[in-house]
């Protein structure tokens, strides 16, 4: 990972990449997220939660977008939103 996390939740996306969402850093709460790529080994930054977050759910949906609810949060309830990079 490109940023140091705890009490994030990683996601299994439809391409077989892994979507890391949030959680908590050196800094404090995350909005950030990046997508691993088993096939390069690499990590890529992807779209940022409209708020921080840590300890919450990130379940994939039908529609291929990623839900976040739930945890220590700051601000909405929720986020949906596909993946800036899959």
């Amino acid at each position: 990972m490109t940023a140091e996390r705890s009490s994030h939740t990683t996601t299994m996306l439809k391409s077989g990449k892994v979507l890391a969402t949030a959680g908590y850093g050196y800094t404090g709460y995350l909005d950030s997220s990046e997508i691993y790529d088993p096939s390069t080994g690499k990590w890529n930054p992807s779209a940022s939660l409209s708020i921080t977050r840590a300890s919450h759910t990130a379940t994939m949906l039908n529609s291929g977008k990623v839900l976040v609810t739930g945890g220590e949060k700051f601000g909405s309830d929720k986020t949906i939103g596909h993946p800036k990079k899959e």
